[in-house]
């Protein structure tokens, strides 16, 4: 004959100790609000740190692999128009000669007007993608995740998704 031995359930209803209870709330309460005061705070030394503008950084796509790219300094930014003559140049041109410029540190033996001409030679969603992955989850301030569109019903029965309202 097996002996078998006797498990102990825990109590399914505990004493809760509410006190215990409210010194965490408090606590937690405490932690954020100091968090939120310094995560609001502006600090242009901390941004500059933050930024690594010398830095190859990368961003994973599904589909494309790892991305390499550099940020762009406001300096670089603006004497790379001044040198390319961008105020003559239509939006779409402009993009793909910043995208360029991004990509170029990370492939050291390219030019930007070789990138240029290989971004031009490939497919129109493949552009499209490299600006939306470095504006995107490359970008310095990380965007945040878009809230589902909201099902509205109309009066005959039909539905249609409308987007969110945000504010700022």
């Amino acid at each position: 004959m097996v002996k078998q031995e006797k498990t102990q359930i825990p109590n399914p209803n505990p004493e809760i100790d509410w006190a215990k209870m409210t010194e965490l709330q408090n606590a937690a309460s405490e932690y954020t609000e100091a968090k939120l005061k310094k995560a609001l705070f502006f600090n242009l030394k901390d941004v500059v740190r933050r930024a690594k503008i010398t830095e190859v950084h990368e961003v994973y796509d599904e589909d494309l692999g790892t991305i390499q790219y550099h940020r762009l300094s406001w300096d670089e930014f603006n004497s790379f128009i001044e040198k390319t003559k961008m105020e003559t140049m239509s939006n779409s041109d402009k993009s793909v000669y910043i995208l360029a410029k991004q990509l170029v540190p990370a492939t050291p033996d390219t030019s930007i007007d070789e990138t240029v001409q290989d971004l031009r030679k490939i497919p129109f969603e493949v552009v499209t993608r490299l600006l939306t992955k470095l504006q995107g989850e490359g970008s310095f301030f990380q965007l945040k995740p878009q809230a589902a569109p909201q099902l509205q019903t109309s009066k005959n029965g039909s539905t249609s998704a409308s987007k969110p309202k945000t504010s700022g």
